[in-house]
């Protein structure tokens, strides 16, 4: 018998056959025999797979070991150099962990603190754990936070930012907490420093506006004199070489109060205390005004001015109509005063509309000066124009375009420029107006129609005001329109006068000696006349704040002319109370 592989011949050995019987079997032997052979080979070859899997195991527990206590290492780095404790209590609030911070921050060693609970180290001024009433299983899965001031061990008064979170094993068992204690002084302290920054900024602001107002007050106050007289000159047929000197002095005065209309604009603009006043409006009339306005100015600098309308708008639209006037007065008054020679042009037409709204487009177009393309950006911003001499030559205060552009944005609009040195510009904005149900067709006092005034006979006003120069301009006045008059030179006069006699309306000025207008309208309204219960008072004053505004409702008048008046507004005012025959 051939050789035999160790387990068959072990086999054959234990089932004693004889060799006649073996030779017979010999081919079923052959494929055993074969089978063993296979099967040594399969487990030689796996396990060489086995010994180069172990090793390559070991390699790389070995190489993940190493990345673990590099990893460790750079943590630990990490956490010895952060300034901000570290810790975790177990669910009693006893420190189970703390990084080096601890020390830095307490002057207490971690070794020492370990194993105690947090209350003995933070308390607040109260002597209140700096935790407060923790409820840990409140806190669920949320992050615990709160800011407290308290005075660490080493006497050390601190503001601090504590945040925790709650652990909790697979069970759901809770098992202690982890968070971070976060010095935050000088955080607190820029903070105190902002708040004091902020509040000398407020009243910085309020300084300002306060003075604004006041000089606003001082300034129209003459200024409504002169304005008055020269209206009063005008209406009183001049001769042709004093005409030119009244329109002269009539010019100025109101340039001068555009000035000082345009600083607090622009300062109730940048303050955020201006607000749309939205009403009825008729936008022919706005155009009607600004022909009025610029037709005249046009032909004195022997240019033209144009204004095409193209779809004429009948309707009444809600808006800002007295914003919308002062911009296209702005652009058309730049546009008129940086244009030598040529033409100024309004286009004014309907991009789109439905039966709601209507989206409208406005261009003011110049063949003036023009402006130098890197210019174009810092024309809107305050008190600045293209060039220096601009100012010089023009005159202006650099203010327009930026109220323009603010009031736009106000609008939900923007103003758009296009230009050219030495050919002209472009200025243009589209804004979209509701359309409004209902509202009564009337001319706004602001587009200054040409006055027709008649005898308003039979009317019978009290003035109250103390100014001298205005109490001349008003009686004279309204002395031409046959008006019977009864001047209080201050609130507490007017009170008693206004008991004394059953007026028709009454003006009132407001800042006054003895008594001012606010009180003293308040005083007639509550006294026991019926009849001054109801008569209409209006304010006469140089004050123009919103807050005054305000404060007329408040105190019962009727409504406000502020100084200088236009003698047309004043004229229909007190037309509209006059008593027919």
């Amino acid at each position: 018998m051939k050789k035999r592989h160790r387990l068959l011949r072990r086999q054959l050995k234990k089932m004693n056959l004889s060799a006649d019987k073996i030779l017979e079997l010999e081919p079923l032997l052959n494929q055993i025999e074969s089978a063993y052979e296979d099967y040594d080979s399969d487990i030689t070859h796996l396990e060489t797979i086995v010994e180069k899997s172990s090793q390559e195991l070991y390699d790389s527990n070995k190489k993940l070991l190493q990345n673990v206590n590099t990893i460790t290492n750079q943590l630990n780095r990490v956490v010895s150099n952060i300034n901000e404790i570290i810790f975790e209590t177990d669910i009693n609030g006893n420190w189970t962990y703390l990084n080096p911070a601890w020390k830095s921050f307490t002057g207490l060693s971690v070794s020492e603190s370990i194993g105690k609970h947090y209350s003995e180290y933070f308390k607040s001024e109260s002597n209140v754990s700096i935790f407060g009433e923790v409820n840990f299983k409140e806190i669920g899965d949320q992050t615990f936070k709160k800011v407290t001031y308290y005075t660490n061990p080493k006497g050390e008064k601190k503001w601090i930012e504590v945040s925790l979170k709650v652990l909790s094993n697979k069970d759901g068992w809770l098992e202690g907490t982890i968070g971070s204690i976060v010095d935050i002084t000088r955080l607190k302290q820029i903070e105190k420093d902002l708040i004091l920054s902020r509040d000398k900024e407020s009243k910085a602001n309020k300084a300002k506006a306060e003075f604004l107002s006041t000089m606003s007050h001082e300034i129209r106050t003459p200024l409504n004199a002169v304005i008055g007289i020269s209206h009063l000159l005008l209406l009183e047929k001049p001769k042709p070489y004093q005409l030119k000197n009244l329109n002269a002095l009539k010019f100025s005065s109101e340039h001068l109060l555009g000035l000082i209309n345009d600083i607090l604009d622009f300062n109730k603009i940048e303050s955020g205390a201006l607000e749309l006043d939205i009403n009825d409006f008729n936008l022919n009339h706005i155009v009607q005004g600004l022909q009025s306005i610029f037709y005249q100015k046009a032909i004195e600098k022997r240019i033209d001015f144009r204004i095409n309308f193209e779809n004429d708008i009948s309707e009444l639209l809600l808006g800002d109509s007295m914003r919308l006037f002062q911009i296209l007065t702005n652009l058309v008054s730049n546009a008129v005063k940086f244009t030598e020679e040529g033409i100024v042009t309004l286009n004014i037409k309907t991009i789109s509309q439905t039966t709601k709204d209507i989206h409208i487009y406005f261009e003011i177009i110049d063949t003036g000066i023009g402006i130098p393309g890197n210019k174009l950006d810092s024309i809107f911003e305050s008190f600045t124009q293209a060039n220096s001499n601009t100012t010089r030559k023009y005159g202006g205060t650099g203010l327009g375009l930026a109220i323009s552009k603010k009031l736009l944005e106000l609008m939900n609009s923007e103003l758009a420029v296009k230009s050219k040195e030495d050919e002209g510009s472009v200025f243009s904005f589209d804004i979209r107006f509701e359309k409004s149900s209902q509202g009564l067709d009337t001319i706004p006092s602001y587009v200054n129609t040409p006055p027709n005034f008649t005898s308003l006979k039979g009317l019978n006003i009290l003035v109250v005001e103390d100014f001298k120069m205005n109490i001349m301009v008003i009686e004279r006045f309204l002395k031409k329109w046959d008006i019977a008059y009864t001047i209080a030179e201050n609130g507490a006069i007017g009170v008693e006068k206004a008991s004394e006699n059953d007026f028709d309306l009454i003006l009132m000025d407001l800042q006054m000696p003895v008594m001012n207008g606010f009180d003293s309208s308040m005083a007639i309204r509550t006294s026991t006349s019926e009849h001054n219960k109801t008569i209409p008072i209006f304010a006469l004053s140089a004050s123009v704040s919103m807050d005054v505004k305000i404060k007329i409702k408040k105190f019962g008048m009727n409504g406000h002319i502020s100084k200088p008046f236009n003698p047309s507004d004043l004229y229909q005012l007190l037309k509209s109370y006059r008593k027919e025959d």
